[in-house]
């Protein structure tokens, strides 16, 4: 066999195999996916609001962090401005909360403050652009009554998607909350991301704090605590929105620092890959990271060889047929004949198809309708095939400019 065989080979069955996986996950564990337990006893918490230049949302989000359902004495809000060049620390001001004012040294340094000055046992990340629902800390809470928890995430969804771009970024964060709840029953969840999430503030000192030196300080310091045997947590019925980029730019531009992070914090980790002194970090997590790198640059790849060598193909064949005095338009063999590289191709689509249906149902997104079918098929025909692009233009900057900035 080719080398380009192996490789068609090793993308299906590592796509089937991953796809696979995460449908038997939700089969298990479907009926207690969105089990709640109140908590035996509330902690204190403190509410940390990283923001630079969020004039806009500022005052709408610490309105919503305001409402959240939690007993007043053991609650506080703590906004740390990061030396913003607009009316964000004033407007925060405005709501009644405390402000910090720094300068500017990016969200990780906004987040390492915020651990000297809160004064909750556990503290909380919510972005400047983010709204939780009100009951979201009741439902994350209960998982720190067992004492390995470091952090808890939530499900992030998207806030009133409006256009065509920010519907495709709801299908996406619909199916990431999803997948990271999957992955909690491996004790696999590797980011706490920003628009909500929870740490001990104790084991954030004993570790460190947040990495400053990484785009994704919520990757590095999901890692972290993974690596060094502390759990994470989902809670899928803990909801918060966030709002997405409109554009594509600023869509682009937002994946790039998220793929440049992962990148980062992937090669720092690199060293507990496949080490089964690491336990499952080793074992699955680092590996699981990578191996997703690896297939979305392999697939593209592939892609861009078959469809070459079909063009390849059909520009020689239409060569020797105009030497030959032949129509090349009329002759030419457009049947693509089945074997195993084709039916493992259908299966990956087809496997893909049902996985994004269960994804979005178990979701309660209904996709019984024909734009929503419609998006799907856009999702995964022409969305999903720009992330390994992504990748490629992340990895090239990376070589380039050694020093990323937030």
């Amino acid at each position: 066999m080719y080398l380009i065989d192996y490789m068609f080979l090793a993308f299906a069955f590592i796509t089937l195999y991953l796809v696979i996986l995460f449908m038997v996950l939700f089969i298990r564990n479907r009926e207690r996916m969105f089990d709640h337990v109140p908590s035996s006893k509330l902690p204190s918490v403190s509410i940390v609001i990283p923001a630079y230049n969020e004039e806009e949302h500022i005052a709408e989000t610490i309105k919503a962090v305001k409402r959240l359902s939690y007993p007043e004495e053991l609650f506080e809000i703590l906004v740390i401005d990061d030396g913003s060049t607009d009316e964000t620390a004033n407007k925060a001001k405005r709501e009644g909360v405390n402000v910090i004012a720094k300068e500017n040294a990016g969200k990780a340094s906004t987040l390492n403050l915020g651990i000297e000055k809160v004064k909750g046992e556990i503290m909380g990340c919510i972005d400047a652009d983010s709204y939780p629902d009100e009951d979201a800390l009741l439902k994350m809470v209960p998982y720190f009554d067992d004492p390995g928890v470091a952090a808890v995430t939530s499900a992030i969804l998207v806030r009133n998607p409006k256009n065509f771009m920010q519907r495709l970024q709801e299908m996406e964060y619909i199916l990431i909350a999803w997948g990271r709840k999957l992955l909690d029953y491996l004790h696999s969840v590797y980011v706490t991301p920003g628009p909500l999430s929870l740490y001990r503030k104790d084991v954030l000192k004993k570790i460190g704090g947040f990495d400053e030196r990484v785009l994704t300080e919520d990757i590095e310091i999901a890692f972290r605590l993974q690596r060094k045997g502390y759990k994470i947590r989902m809670a899928l019925l803990a909801r918060v929105y966030t709002n997405v980029p409109k554009s594509f730019r600023k869509w682009w531009n937002q994946r790039l620092r998220w793929d440049i992070g992962g990148i980062q914090t992937a090669n720092i980790y690199k060293y507990a890959a496949f080490r089964r002194r690491y336990g499952i970090f080793g074992l699955f997590i680092v590996p699981f990271f990578s191996i997703s790198i690896f297939i979305s640059l392999l697939g593209l790849g592939l892609f861009l060889y078959l469809i070459s060598m079909r063009l390849f193909n059909f520009l020689e064949f239409c060569y020797y047929a105009y030497l030959a005095g032949i129509d090349p338009l009329r002759y030419y063999p457009l049947v693509l004949l089945p074997n195993v590289f084709t039916v493992l191709g259908v299966l990956v689509f087809l496997f893909s198809i049902i996985y994004l249906m269960v994804g979005l149902k178990a979701m309660d997104k209904n996709f019984i309708n024909v734009r929503t079918l419609f998006e799907m098929l856009i999702y995964l025909s022409i969305y999903l095939f720009l992330f390994p692009i992504l990748l490629i233009q992340s990895f090239w900057r990376l070589m380039v400019y050694r020093k990323q900035k937030w």
